[in-house]
This record gives C-alpha cells, sequence and structure tokens, in this order.
C-alpha cells in the first residue's frame, strides 16, 4: 500500500510541476498587482481557466489526498 502512494504521489508531483508549467500567463507583471494596471488582475476576471486548469485541479487534489494517506498510513 505504501509503495503504490509513494509512487502515485511522485507520479501526481511530476504531473503537476509539468501542467504548472506549461499553462499560459494571465499576469500582467508587479505593476497590475500592486493597483498601478488593471485592478481586476489581482482576482482574476476570467475564472474559467480551461482543461488544463481544470487537470491541475484534479492532479493537485490526487497529490494532497495522496500526501494525507502517506501520513496517516506510516
Amino acid at each position: 500500500m505504501s509503495t503504490l502512494l509513494n509512487v502515485l504521489l511522485f507520479l501526481s508531483a511530476f504531473i503537476l510541476i509539468v501542467l504548472v508549467l506549461i499553462q499560459p500567463d494571465r499576469s500582467h507583471g508587479m505593476t497590475a498587482s500592486m493597483g498601478l494596471g488593471a485592478s481586476n488582475t489581482i482576482f482574476g476576471i476570467n475564472k474559467d481557466g480551461g482543461p488544463l486548469a481544470r487537470a491541475t485541479e484534479v492532479v493537485a487534489t490526487l497529490f494532497i489526498i495522496c500526501s494525507l494517506l502517506l501520513y496517516l498510513t506510516r
């Protein structure tokens, strides 16, 4: 059981890193986040990130569940 969780944790971590790196940049730099640019970029005007954002959410949830289960089984 522990070996399976370790493998799932490793794979989900790797996939999560890849998914985060291939997502398009939606920020407008430091000036926008400090209020000097468009104020909608702080909280984000576009809530739908598409299939990449959804996949990131799913893999991140898998990563957290695997981490918790590994902690509880040791």
